[in-house]
C-alpha cells in the first residue's frame, strides 16, 4: 500500500482559497479619489496575477537573476541599522552571504504587488527605503520602464548590499530608471526627498521600529504629491510595527488605508471625498 503525502496539495488548496477570498474582498471595494481607485485596480491585478506579454518577460528576467543570487556564496560584513532579526540588530562585523540576504527579498507575489501598483498608479517619483539585493527595486524599475516615465531612488545602509543592488539594476538594464544610494536613512532620506519631490510613491522598509516608521512617513508628508501612495512593509512583524500601522490608519491625512496582513497601503488623495480603512487578504 502506498501512502500519499497530502500536505503539499492541501497547502496549495488553502493558499488558493485564501487568495480567492482576497479577490472577492477587493471586488467589493468602492473608494473615492484618483489614486485610491488606481491603487485598488493595481491590487486587483496582483490578486488575479494578470500580466501582459511584456510584463511577463520582465518578471522572468528578474526571477532568473533572483534564482542566481540565491546560490551566491559571496560573504560580506553586515551591520543592521534597523530592528534586525527578532533577537536584536546584527552587531558590527556579522557575516552574511548574498544568497542568505536574497532570501530576505520580497517573494515573487509580493514583489509583483509593488510592480502592479507602480503600473496602475503611473507614479513617476519613487522612493524605496531598504534595497537589499535589488529585487524589489528591479520590479519597480521595470514597471517604470514599461510605463515609459519615472525615477526610483532606493536607499541602502550596507555597502555590500548597495553595491549588489546597484549591480542588479545594471545587469537588468534599469539604471536609467533606478539608482541605489548608500548611507543611513537619517543621512540619505532628506536628500532623496529633495531630489524627488513631489514624491508620489514610497516603499518604506529596512527599519522595523515603531517610532522610525512613523517618523519616516511624517518626513515625507510635506513633500508628497496631491495624489501619493505610501507602502509600509512588515506591519505585523512586531507589536511596535503593529502600533505604527494603527497610527497610520488613524491619521486623517490618508484618504485610504489597506491592511494586507504583512504590508500596509496608505494613500494620500486630494481628489477623494471620503476616507476608508480596509483589510484585504493577500497571499
Amino acid at each position: 500500500m502506498v501512502l500519499m503525502d497530502w500536505s503539499e496539495p492541501l497547502h496549495v488548496v488553502v493558499r488558493e482559497s485564501r487568495r480567492g477570498h482576497g479577490l472577492w474582498q477587493a471586488r467589493g471595494v468602492d473608494v473615492s479619489g484618483d489614486y485610491p481607485t488606481k491603487v485598488v485596480a493595481g491590487l486587483r491585478r496582483a490578486l488575479l496575477g494578470q500580466h501582459t506579454a511584456a510584463e511577463r518577460r520582465w518578471i522572468r528576467r528578474i526571477e532568473a537573476l533572483r534564482a542566481f543570487l540565491l546560490t551566491s556564496p559571496e560573504v560580506f560584513d553586515m551591520t543592521d541599522f534597523g530592528a534586525g532579526p527578532r533577537s536584536g540588530p546584527a552587531p558590527e562585523g556579522s557575516r552574511r552571504t548574498i544568497g542568505h540576504m536574497t532570501r530576505s527579498s520580497k517573494p515573487p507575489r509580493w514583489a509583483d504587488l509593488l510592480f502592479q501598483l507602480v503600473r496602475s498608479t503611473g507614479a513617476t517619483s519613487l522612493l524605496e527605503m531598504g534595497a537589499c539585493v535589488g529585487i524589489s527595486a528591479a520590479y519597480q524599475g521595470a514597471a517604470l520602464e514599461l510605463n515609459g516615465a519615472g525615477r526610483l531612488i532606493s536607499l541602502e545602509g550596507v555597502k555590500a548590499l548597495q553595491a549588489r543592488s546597484a549591480r542588479t539594476l545594471d545587469e537588468l538594464g534599469l539604471t536609467d530608471r533606478a539608482e541605489v544610494r548608500l548611507g543611513e536613512f537619517g543621512t540619505t532620506l532628506p536628500a532623496a526627498i529633495d531630489d524627488l519631490a513631489p514624491v508620489d510613491y514610497a516603499f518604506i522598509d529596512g527599519n522595523h521600529q515603531e517610532d522610525a516608521t512613523v517618523d519616516y512617513a511624517d518626513q515625507l508628508h510635506p513633500h508628497l504629491a496631491d495624489e501619493a501612495l505610501l507602502i509600509f512593509d512588515d506591519i505585523s512583524w512586531s507589536d511596535g510595527m503593529a502600533r505604527a500601522w494603527q497610527t497610520i490608519v488613524a491619521d486623517p491625512r490618508y484618504a485610504l488605508t489597506i491592511d494586507l496582513r504583512s504590508v500596509g497601503l496608505a494613500v494620500v488623495s486630494a481628489s477623494a471625498t471620503r476616507r476608508a480603512a480596509l483589510s484585504i487578504g493577500y497571499y
